[in-house]
């Protein structure tokens, strides 16, 4: 079995939220760390977006390529 790793750290729930849906939607599992405390405790530290080692790599350049939209508007500017 893989280890889990932290690949981001967010303080915005919608951005953290925003990065987890992006990467499900490529078929890689996600954990959210602290999502359940910063329900408890608004402003508890930063969320941590996890992944399986084994996805490590993929999740991290997913993230990182800012998509076909965000390419098309910087385009047209």
């Amino acid at each position: 079995m893989a280890d889990v790793v932290t690949i981001a750290g967010f303080d915005e729930p919608l951005e953290a939220e925003m990065a987890k849906m992006r990467l499900e939607s490529a078929g890689i599992e996600v954990f959210l760390s602290g999502e359940n405390a910063r329900i408890m405790e608004p402003g508890l530290g930063p969320l941590q977006l996890q992944v399986s080692s084994d996805d490590e790599e993929d999740a991290r350049a997913i993230l990182a390529d800012p998509g076909e939209a965000a390419k098309d508007s910087r385009q047209k500017s």
